[in-house]
């Protein structure tokens, strides 16, 4: 359920950003560091389902692993789709 809560946000501040550039997410990049508390695997299902239960469409994720990053999961970039 954290991770949950933690993908909602993040898709938030993605949304968010492309509003600012008039469109719409097409890809996020998220870094998973030492700190975060779930595997690929486990973060990636988590995601799809708060993708289909958001609405959000089809959003593409890609994970960088950084087990020794001292951080947990991170927002990288955003990648829009403009009409």
């Amino acid at each position: 359920m954290h991770e949950h809560g933690l993908i909602t946000r993040l898709l938030g501040l993605a949304r968010e950003e492309a509003r600012k550039r008039g469109g719409r997410v097409a890809a996020v990049k998220v870094r998973l560091g030492a700190l975060s508390a779930s595997t690929p695997e486990h973060f990636r299902e988590d995601f799809e389902h708060v993708c289909d239960e958001d609405c959000a469409g089809a959003v593409r994720l890609d994970l960088e692993l950084c087990p020794d990053h001292p951080a947990g999961v991170e927002l990288v970039s955003v990648d829009v789709s403009v009409p």
